[in-house]
């Protein structure tokens, strides 16, 4: 099911968490440079509660702390962790675990970090509201927004009086810390900022560019993108029509993809175009293709989708596969293939200085690259963690890399460093966060539910 099919989602991915087994650091060779389908049955973290944990490797937690449920992830802001309930957020101090604030929610809500600011949304009704990092303090709040999106200095949502056809609509842009209203243009119901941003990771909100990728559109089979300048309104030259997968700006580009293969065409093809944000000229448009996955279907997706991103890359630099199955950095500028990996490899996660490779898409070893060069750092066995179980998690950070799954029908959690490779702790549980230094395992026990934070 393509992307323009799903439910609208915000820019945070609901979390089921799950874990991984070791792995070995070995130097691989350099990157070249250029200028059978199975029935699963999913084990839910409930069903799993009674099961005996094999005992946990490495740092023992630094605190624990008990919750109701965790659908979303763990994340960091200064000096407190925020741990998200199931109605409500709380901050606890990063070095100690004791507890900062608590903010309780009458709702379901989703979160994002943005700057020293969170912002939650409504998961039900709509609405939003935005909370002192520092305190839990509101700062300000609205009863009506829809598909909430977050840039770090803007918020982004659709607000309608009305409903069904005689909705009368506006897309509103907002100041982040202070809800000053920046800018408002006229829309309809099918109208929204896209929420795909190339190498953001939930829950923490991209930094802002000069433009967002707006879908606007008088149906959602008229629906075309737009570039919008976050803190004016003020509309680019560039439309790209909406081809059902990701619209989306990367530096001065508006880009679209088509992520499915046209019919008989088996090479997991994925299309791409793009114009200039600004003027409308047309820039470059072309192919590169996704990943296979265990059983030889295609990927489609550029990162695994339960990894927290939805495209791996910085700047105008797109991690995908090549033709014939390897990792590439495509410059979406001039369509030039800056690097091509040494091996055959799915991309599945990464960062700005890092991209994590399977050898497909849902199963077989692991090996991390340099994302500027493309060079292998390290490789390390199959975890045996299938990545298409709903459990699978995954995270890339500056120090770590950590991949979860259950093993076995037990949940696990593999921690790397991120340097080298070396294993630095398999604990029992699902992955439920990262940091460069820090990951959040939730386990379940005689108690219920609690996270542990793990300091390396």
């Amino acid at each position: 099911m393509s992307p323009s099919h799903r439910p609208a989602r915000w820019s945070v991915a609901a979390l089921a968490l799950g874990l991984v087994a070791g792995l070995l650091g070995c130097t691989a060779p350099r990157a070249e440079r250029t200028d059978r389908p199975s029935v699963r049955v999913e084990q839910t973290q409930e069903s799993l509660r009674q099961r005996v944990a094999a005992p946990a490797e490495g740092p023992p937690p630094a605190w624990s702390v008990p919750l109701r449920r965790l659908d979303q992830e763990v994340g960091e802001i200064g000096p407190v962790i925020l741990v998200p309930d199931s109605r409500e957020l709380r901050a606890v101090d990063r070095a100690t675990g004791q507890e900062r604030w608590r903010h309780p929610f009458t709702t379901g809500y989703q979160y994002v970090i943005a700057g020293e600011s969170i912002v939650a949304a409504d998961s039900d009704d709509g609405g939003m509201e935005v909370l002192d990092a520092a305190t839990g303090v509101t700062r300000w709040r609205t009863a009506e927004s829809q598909d909430v999106v977050v840039h770090e200095q803007t918020v982004f949502a659709r607000e309608c009086a009305g409903t069904g056809d005689s909705a009368t609509c506006t897309i509103v842009g907002r100041d982040v810390p202070s809800g000053r209203q920046l800018w408002e243009r006229p829309a309809d119901r099918f109208a929204r900022v896209s929420d795909v941003t190339l190498g953001a990771r939930t829950p923490y909100a991209p930094a802002s560019g000069r433009y967002v990728a707006v879908r606007l559109s008088t149906s959602p089979r008229s629906a075309a993108y737009a570039p919008v300048a976050p803190t004016t309104g003020r509309v680019g030259a560039g439309r790209l029509p909406n081809r059902a997968w990701y619209g989306f700006v990367a530096g001065d580009l508006l880009v679209t993809t088509d992520n499915d293969p046209a019919r008989g065409e088996q090479r997991c093809t994925v299309s791409i175009a793009t114009v200039d944000a600004a003027t409308g000229d047309k820039g470059w448009s072309g192919v590169v293709f996704s990943g296979r996955k265990e059983d030889g279907e295609c990927g489609k997706r550029l990162a695994h989708h339960h990894s927290g991103l939805t495209l791996i890359g910085a700047g105008t630099r797109l991690v995908a596969v090549t033709a014939d199955g390897r990792p590439q950095l495509v410059d979406l500028g001039t369509g030039r293939t800056v690097w091509k990996g040494a091996a055959v490899g799915v991309p599945i996660d990464g960062d700005n200085q890092s991209v994590l490779v399977r050898g497909n898409a849902d199963a077989g070893g692991l090996a991390l690259l340099d994302l500027s060069t493309g060079v292998t750092r390290w490789t390390a066995p199959d975890p045996l963690l299938s990545g298409a179980s709903a459990s699978w998690r995954s995270a890339v950070t500056e120090g770590l890399v950590a991949v979860s799954a259950a093993e076995d029908d037990r949940p696990i959690v593999l921690v790397y460093e991120a340097r080298t490779g070396r294993q630095l702790g398999r604990y029992p549980g699902w992955l439920a966060g990262a940091g460069a230094d820090w990951v959040a395992v939730s386990r379940t026990g005689p108690d219920g539910l609690a996270v542990d934070l793990r300091a390396f």
